[in-house]
């Protein structure tokens, strides 16, 4: 270990926190290792607000390595759809009648407003779990991390019920987050299967978003949905 690395992440984490994290963290909680587990397929359904539009509704299905998410202004209309499958994904433009490829690794959030996630991500922040590998950080009471196919992940476990109450994700070999995520209020667990959360605080640079969700339930994975067909964005006819 690095001189000072505890110290820095120490640092690092608090500053990230703000006053409702600032006073030290307690142990992890018994069985926290429950939450080390492949999010089930599922459908949810989420009042959003972002980018400087509120009370927006934001759906999404998850499964197999496969993202559908769409963000709609009510009382009706699609502002926003995106498709991931694998590496790949695609950004439905609705207004011009056309798709433009997802670059990997981000995540639309609005017209010009981006997340750094991947469906992996995604489907464990939205189900409160952890990737594999998670392991407790000893110089850090009460947090585990884990390194997930290029990024650095790093969650803030508390109980007795474990539940992830912040997530920072980064690149992996760097301690700067890119994103920090506040996760709130369970909504409690049957059978010892994690509950989901019922809200959620993303900050990624500028961009700041907020889901608190109505409805949620396993479901099938998505299927590729029907705007696929619609022509490349500046494809020649």
């Amino acid at each position: 270990m690095r001189p000072h690395r505890s110290a820095t992440i120490l640092l690092l984490l608090l500053a990230a926190a703000g006053c409702r994290h600032a006073a030290p963290p307690g142990p992890l909680p018994q069985g926290w290792q429950t939450l080390v587990a492949a999010p089930r397929n599922f459908a949810a359904l989420y009042r959003f607000s972002c980018c400087g539009h509120r009370d927006l509704v934001l759906t999404a299905r998850a499964g197999d390595g496969r993202l559908s998410l769409s963000v709609a202004v009510p009382p009706g209309g699609t502002a926003l759809a995106v498709w991931v499958a694998g590496e790949g994904g695609w950004v439905n433009r609705v207004k011009e009648g056309c798709r433009e490829p997802l670059q990997k690794g981000v995540l639309p959030v609005s017209a010009s407003s981006f997340l750094p996630l991947d469906a992996r991500l995604v489907a464990l922040l939205l189900t409160g779990l952890l990737p594999s590998g998670a392991r407790e950080m000893p110089e850090l009471p009460g947090w585990v991390e884990a390194t997930t196919e290029g990024y650095l992940w790093r969650a803030r476990v508390e109980g007795p019920e474990p539940h992830c109450t912040r997530v920072l994700v980064a690149r992996a070999g760097d301690e700067n987050p890119l994103l920090v995520a506040d996760i709130e209020s369970p909504l409690g667990s049957a059978s010892g299967v994690p509950s989901m959360p019922r809200a959620l605080s993303l900050v990624a640079g500028s961009v700041k978003a907020e889901l608190t969700l109505q409805a949620w339930h396993t479901s099938e994975a998505p299927s590729p949905p029907s705007w696929l067909s619609a022509p490349v964005c500046g494809a020649k006819p």
